[in-house]
């Protein structure tokens, strides 16, 4: 090793190999060691040994404060370089983001990229929900086929299992597909949640409120199938996040039992009305007749009316009697 090549303070740990303590050692015994000797140019660049001008062949030992001093500032050396290359790091990371953004492989931090295709759906979907680190809310109103279903079950599953919150809403019309059952079963035992909804709700899937996907509509408002939006822009992020949880609040949790395997028929005479259930499920989740009114266009006169239709029709005095009926009604698993 030459002189060049030896090491720098800082480089290397303090502690000294096995090679140097011996060098050591034989300088410290007094022996004259050659220039080439085993670990030398090493403790020489570190301080710990000094050529002796008077006696060449010979070496001083570093007093030991000096020795400390040296070894502190060598330490320190290093630490700055180490702050250094993480201070380096972001930059790294946005480069390589901006590439990904230039190849249409990321969207932007306040923009939407336009997934075209099936698998580039699924490519971006897998990618975000694996490494998700807080939570997951997917709604998914349409019918799910078994391959479908089996594919998407580790990406509930394994962040679920980790901790992350895991929440889904289906359609209530899904309670009766034995497969959707069992995935569900799947999923819960593994301790994500599940809804069902009896009303129209777009699909979207929004991870950590950072990344999102949701639906794809040409000009004239006509959903473009197999393709999505992808965003990573934080308010469009937070704003899906509340509108999923303005249906998931309205919706009825899915534990699945045997019974989820037969719900009431639509075509059976039943108590309530589609518009009925919905106002019983937001009064469930809280809303006044006057909030619920203008979510369904509706006066609060006419929300008011409805809820008293039904009390009398079942025979109750208040409203109460009215949500624990539902709440043990079939009837909340309709549409």
């Amino acid at each position: 090793m030459t002189d060049q090549e030896a090491p720098s303070p800082g480089t290397t740990p303090p502690q000294l190999g096995a090679t140097e303590m011996e060098t050591y050692r034989r300088a410290l015994r007094g022996e004259h060691l050659p220039e080439d000797a085993p670990g030398l140019d090493s403790l020489l660049a570190r301080e710990i040994l000094h050529y002796n001008p008077h006696e060449p062949g010979a070496y001083v030992p570093a007093p030991p404060r000096y020795l400390e001093s040296q070894l502190y500032a060598g330490a320190l050396k290093a630490l700055q370089a180490t702050i250094g290359e993480l201070a380096q790091i972001p930059d790294v990371v946005g480069e390589l983001e901006a590439e990904q953004q230039r190849h249409g492989r990321l969207a932007g931090p306040a923009g939407s990229v336009h997934l075209t295709s099936v698998e580039a759906v699924n490519a971006e979907t897998i990618r975000t929900t694996l490494g998700a680190q807080r939570e997951i809310l997917t709604a998914q109103p349409g019918f799910r086929p078994t391959k479908v279903l089996k594919a998407a079950l580790n990406r509930h599953v394994e962040p679920a299992l980790r901790g992350v919150t895991v929440r889904t809403i289906y359609r209530t019309s899904g309670r009766a597909n034995p497969t959707q059952t069992e995935w569900v079963a799947a999923v819960t035992d593994a301790g994500a949640q599940v809804r069902t909804l009896g009303e129209n709700f777009p699909r979207m899937i929004i991870v950590d409120r950072s990344h999102a996907f949701f639906e794809a509509f040409d000009e004239e408002g006509a959903l473009i199938p197999q393709t999505a939006w992808y965003t990573q822009d934080r308010a469009v992020c937070e704003v899906l996040a509340q509108h999923f949880y303005a249906s998931w609040d309205r919706a009825d949790p899915w534990l699945p039992q045997k019974q989820d395997r037969h719900p009431p028929s639509p075509a059976a005479d039943h108590m309530t009305s589609r518009v009925q259930r919905t106002i019983l499920r937001s009064i469930v989740a809280g809303r006044s007749h006057a909030q619920i009114g203008k979510e369904l266009g509706l006066s609060e006169r006419t929300v008011t009316g409805h809820v008293a239709k039904l009390r009398a029709a079942l025979g109750f005095t208040t409203v109460a009697q009215l949500t624990y009926w539902w709440a043990t009604s079939p009837e909340r698993l309709l549409p």
